[in-house]
This record gives C-alpha cells, sequence and structure tokens, in this order.
C-alpha cells in the first residue's frame, strides 16, 4: 500500500492564498535547492505522495508559514498566520 501525507491540503490553502500556481511554487522550491516539479506538487496536494521531513521544513519556509502551520487541525480553517 502507498502511502501519501495528511498536509496536502493546508499546502495547497497556503499556495493559494499566495496567489501561486503550482508551477510558481515548484520553482521557487527549485530556486531553495529543492529537486521539485509541478508534478511533485501536485501529488502533494492531492495527498498521493509523502512529504520527507527536509522538504517539510524546504515547503513552509517557501511559504512563508510555520511546520504546524501545514498540519490539519480541528477547529482550524485557515492557517494561523496568514
Amino acid at each position: 500500500m502507498r502511502q501519501g501525507n495528511i498536509i496536502g491540503k493546508r499546502i495547497r490553502l497556503v499556495r493559494e492564498l499566495r496567489k501561486w500556481t503550482q508551477q510558481q511554487f515548484a520553482r521557487k522550491l527549485r530556486d531553495a535547492r529543492h529537486d521539485v516539479s509541478r508534478d511533485i506538487v501536485a501529488r502533494w496536494e492531492l495527498c498521493q505522495n509523502p512529504v520527507t521531513d527536509t522538504r517539510l521544513l524546504g515547503i513552509a519556509t517557501v511559504l512563508r508559514a510555520s511546520v504546524l502551520d501545514l498540519f490539519p487541525s480541528r477547529g482550524r480553517g485557515r492557517p494561523r498566520t496568514f
């Protein structure tokens, strides 16, 4: 069984709040030295591909969000820092 992730929907939410396309986000991650394509971003957002701990830190940094903001939590709508 292939495992995905639990943060994909939050990644998409924050990316969209930044008004970035998946392609723009992937480019920003590559600029930050993360080898990521638009397809990988799409799979993360669909919760299909796992996100490693180092990529999680990179994603949070590029999105200017805390790592905790990327995890779903009951009763929390939008990430608190936005």
